[in-house]
């Protein structure tokens, strides 16, 4: 990835709510369908317009944050908070979508981005983090312990909002 290197830092940080738009462009037309394909009910049905409005949500919140944290903080804080949000993302490669497409042998939406934008992009921010002393190996493993549960909570509540203004 020799071009992000020539990316300073907190530049590149705005690749961050870039690929998190671009994942939730493949997820959102799928999901309905695919959640009611599932054999078990492991994921709440949701309209394509419910999905489509959380994910938005997501998305614009992503970008939020991201100007918070690299333009207006533009420290150590606002860093990990965009760390954070790449940090769900790598979490969310993995469950759901490596692990629903392994386990029901179906396509899961996301799982392309994930695994060709998600997966390569985070290994790089975070290996390019810790050489550049951005983070800590303490604080890279603290972000990935709280991504489960972060991703679980915006998942909920972006659904919730979802089916709130889907009236």
């Amino acid at each position: 990835m020799t071009f992000l290197n020539s990316i300073p830092f907190d530049r590149l940080l705005w690749l961050v709510p870039v690929i998190l738009t671009i994942h939730n462009i493949e997820e959102a037309p799928f999901m309905e369908g695919w959640s009611k394909r599932l054999p078990l009910k492991i994921h709440p049905t949701v309209t394509t317009r419910q999905f489509v409005i959380a994910v938005t949500f997501l998305t614009i919140a992503g970008f939020l944050l991201t100007y918070f944290g690299v333009e207006y903080l533009a420290d150590e804080t606002g860093y990990l908070m965009v760390l954070g949000i790449q940090a769900i993302l790598l979490f969310n490669t993995f469950v759901p979508h490596i692990a629903m497409t392994i386990r029901f042998r179906l396509y899961s939406p996301g799982v392309i981005t994930a695994i060709l934008f998600t997966l390569p992009f985070s290994f790089y921010l975070f290996q390019r983090a810790l050489k550049e002393n951005i983070i800590t190996w303490d604080q890279f493993w603290v972000l990935l312990g709280i991504a489960p549960f972060a991703m679980v909570i915006l998942a909920l509540v972006s659904l919730q909002i979802g089916k709130a203004l889907d009236k």
